[in-house]
């Protein structure tokens, strides 16, 4: 089968998609990756390495990293997640819509199924109009209602508030997406969305959930369409990447060190990574740990401390994470699912909502204490934390359960088998559209 993968956001949002291609490719289908990143990111080495196509749509509105840089923190400085919400849209989204919807047009013209990330609502409006099938991934599971959650970011209090607290959700959302959602919509002659979370972010037929039962357990009100698949990452990930110079050296001569990374949230100006590392470097003395710093610019070793710190640009998480005692990190997706499958309890440091939820949600599987904000961080709260994290045996024996637990699971292989099962000898020309009759001037 002829299969279009689209997808949109942080390394973090691209990851599980190349992982997701390279499986559908091991099944024997051919596939075809369009992704809108940071334009200084290049996915083309992991496409001629797992045999998919792949087209790169660039936001070319902020293709000067130092602007980017600057938005990220005027951003993470925001603060208020609505505010930060629009933002995200506003400059990372808006400028580059029309040059994705040309690409989903495009990338629906030439096969007989596409897979989007649930935000790229795009791809769904030019499935609509070709009478292409399509199926959604989502990559948390708190966009799905449910009158037996809490919505995320609200007080738990108790049963009897879910459908209101869902209702309140549901009028934020629309109330700054649907605008853009329906704008394209009927530009393009389809019936408006009445509603975000249930329409346009969960494709009818198939909506994976890419997150591991460890951590979401489907509600039994959720219809069969949204399906708990998995993290979508590869088993070897990080397994060929060599180790930083020296950094073996270090992991070997102390007690495990405490792994610092704020991910795609640092940013790149020599000043405010100075600040952040001295912030870290505070912290450490106060929790009286050993650490490593992960920090981007050229030459880290400049904020190495001798037996203490131990400075890097990268490293390979899956390699490194478990020679560590826990990790401080700022809640994405990605370097959340990363510590759990090494089995190690986590600080979260949060810059974003969605940050936010992934702590509360280590939080409850009991891997890390209470979440931490980015904006008026201190060295001695953080150091705080890890000392917590440190003097607590369980959470690293729960941490370690929970991620041979996850490393068992086959989110990939999951996904592809729902997938070819869902949409088994579909072909573009005898597919009938479910979304036909919604389309309001066909000519």
């Amino acid at each position: 089968m002829k299969i279009g993968l689209q997808t949109w956001g942080s390394e973090g949002d691209v990851r599980p998609f190349v992982a997701l291609a390279a499986g559908l490719v091991r099944a024997g289908h051919h596939v075809t990756l369009v992704v809108t990143d940071d334009p200084a990111r290049d996915y083309s080495a992991q496409a001629e390495q797992y045999g998919f196509s792949l087209r790169m749509v660039p936001n070319t509105a902020i293709a000067d990293p130092a602007e980017l840089d600057v938005l990220r923190q005027s951003i993470i400085a925001a603060g208020n997640p609505l505010r930060q919400a629009e933002m995200i849209m506003t400059h990372g989204f808006d400028p580059v819509m029309e040059r994705m919807y040309a690409a989903s047009r495009e990338l629906c013209a030439a096969s007989e199924l596409v897979i989007g990330h649930f935000f790229v609502f795009p791809l769904r409006v030019a499935a609509e109009r070709a009478g292409v099938p399509v199926a959604s991934v989502n990559l948390v599971h708190n966009c799905i209602p449910s009158a037996q959650v809490c919505p995320p970011g609200l007080p738990d209090l108790g049963r009897w508030f879910y459908p209101l607290g869902w209702k309140l959700a549901r009028a934020v959302i629309n109330r700054i997406f649907l605008p853009r959602v329906n704008a394209l919509r009927l530009r393009e002659g389809l019936v408006p969305d009445r509603d975000v979370m249930g329409q346009t972010w969960a494709a009818e037929r198939l909506n994976l959930i890419a997150v591991s039962r460890r951590f979401c357990s489907p509600p039994s009100d959720w219809d069969r369409r949204h399906r708990v698949c998995g993290f979508l990452s590869f088993a070897d990930d990080g397994a060929g990447e060599p180790f930083p110079p020296g950094l073996d050296d270090f992991l070997a001569v102390g007690p495990a060190p405490v792994y610092f990374t704020f991910g795609s949230m640092m940013s790149h100006n020599m000043e405010r990574i100075r600040e952040t590392a001295a912030l870290w470097r505070q912290a450490v003395m106060l929790a009286g740990c050993r650490a490593v710093f992960q920090l981007p610019c050229d030459d880290p070793s400049e904020f190495d401390d001798g037996s203490r710190i131990f400075a890097v640009r990268r490293s390979p998480y899956a390699q490194v994470f478990p020679c560590c005692a826990a990790v401080v990190h700022h809640g994405g997706a990605g370097t959340t699912q990363s510590s759990l499958r090494a089995g190690v309890p986590s600080v979260v440091v949060a810059h974003m909502a969605d940050q936010t939820f992934w702590g509360s949600e280590l939080r409850r599987l009991g891997v890390a204490g209470r979440t931490l904000g980015r904006n008026g961080l201190s060295a001695r709260a953080l150091a705080t934390e890890i000392g917590t994290v440190l003097a607590t045996p369980a959470m690293a024996d729960t941490a370690a359960a929970i991620g041979r637990e996850i490393a068992s699971e086959d989110g990939v292989g999951l996904a592809v088998r729902l997938i070819e099962e869902t949409f088994a000898n579909e072909s573009h020309a005898a597919c009938l559209w479910q979304h036909e009759p919604s389309v309001r001037n066909p000519h």
